[in-house]
């Protein structure tokens, strides 16, 4: 049912094939902050010109170069574009798997930043370090990561989401209530879990989850997400999008982050399903950021949540969505509870085949390192 699992690629070193007479070596250092991924640098070869060529841009590797490669991927056109990166449509040469590759120029991720504000490497390393400490069926995994000094870019490898966020999703066809319903059980099974692992998101909304199918719907973007110790710890820094934002947030007081990933999970919820957001929070969009936060805090604490009964919605999705959108957080279930609510009766099958098609895809996978294991033992038991 197209369900993916895998963990970032275990590899130390591979072909360039753009330009294809590029040779390269691999690199790295613990004082490298790049230093984790999948590295690839010029050869010193003086003689190989070829190695000695680079460019100013990803884009400009892939508009000068003909079937441009990096390791196993090839690279085709752009299809979207982030506040720190660019992302590309990707094919692995030898399987066809296509990924989306996220792709950050190496030089503004080490950019100096003013005051305590932290460089934009240390939020992208806690991003793939929060990804790649997650395995679960409705959570977006890494495929790979990759430091490409030809480019100067550090390219994140995701599964491709053919249907695209589910905001475009809904644009394009609107969705049934029993495709809400998956979708919406699906990705309370992927909070359930984080919040397990004391991981908060902090910026859910319909852009951040990914469609695979109408019955495949995964957690993604883990920019601005945190590690907590436990449930009593608080958080003082505001992330994420306005509208999004919990009262508690707007408030700007340190503020318990699992409800407010509760609250995210609800205004989503509404705004998908009826067409428009909860306390007439769409009143407060198209501001400046300030003026939307302000805005969002004067609606937060004047409006009443208001549920449509006239769409022909069963009357648990109501219920349960005002079981979600209240203003005190103590009040709000948590995604354990969320996940029993009767308005998901019905998705059990469904995930009921996405669990098994996990857990034979993490057998395989498992079964494939301890090959790859037994194979690095005998080559160094002959080499000696």
């Amino acid at each position: 049912m197209g369900c993916l699992f895998t963990g970032p690629l275990q590899k130390t070193s591979g072909p360039h094939r753009a330009p294809a007479s590029s040779t390269y070596s691999t690199t790295g250092g613990s004082q490298n902050p790049f230093g984790l991924y999948n590295s690839m640098d010029q050869s010193n070869d003086s003689n190989n010109q070829s190695a000695q060529l680079k460019f100013f841009s990803f884009s400009e590797f892939i508009q000068q170069s003909e079937n441009p490669t990096i390791f196993e991927w090839s690279f085709q056109k752009e299809i979207g574009k982030g506040a720190m990166s660019r992302v590309f449509m990707s094919t692995h040469t030898e399987t066809g798997i296509k990924c989306a590759a996220k792709v950050y120029n190496k030089t503004l991720l080490m950019r100096q930043t003013l005051g305590n504000e932290e460089q934009p490497i240390v939020a992208v390393n806690r991003e793939i370090e929060i990804m790649v400490s997650l395995a679960h069926r409705y959570i977006l995994p890494i495929v790979e990561v990759i430091e490409d000094e030809c480019t100067n870019s550090l390219i994140m490898l995701l599964p491709f989401a053919p249907e695209g966020t589910l905001q475009s999703f809904i644009d394009k066809s609107f969705p049934s209530e029993q495709t809400f319903k998956i979708c919406f059980f699906q990705l309370a099974e992927a909070f359930r879990y984080t919040h397990s692992m004391n991981i908060v998101h902090r910026d859910l909304k319909p852009d951040n989850i990914l469609v695979f199918s109408d019955t495949l719907f995964k957690l993604s973007d883990f920019s601005v997400s945190t590690k907590v110790e436990s449930d009593d710890e608080k958080l003082a820094d505001t992330r994420g999008s306005p509208a999004f934002l919990s009262p508690e947030e707007c408030a700007g007081n340190p503020f318990y982050p699992k409800p407010a990933d509760v609250w995210a999970y609800g205004v989503t919820m509404f705004g998908c399903v009826y067409g428009f957001l909860p306390f007439s929070l769409d009143k407060g969009q198209g501001k400046s950021v300030a003026n939307t936060v302000f805005a969002v805090t004067q609606l937060l604490n004047s409006e009443e949540l208001f549920v449509p009964e006239d769409r022909g919605y069963s009357p648990h999705l109501a219920e349960l969505l005002k079981q979600i959108l209240q203003k005190d957080p103590e009040k709000r279930p948590t995604f354990e509870e969320i996940v029993k609510s009767p308005w998901f009766e019905g998705t059990e099958e469904i995930d009921r085949q996405y669990i098994e098609e996990f857990e034979q895809n993490y057998a395989n996978f498992e079964e494939e390192e301890e090959e790859g294991e037994e194979l690095q033992d005998g080559a160094a038991a002959q080499a000696t």
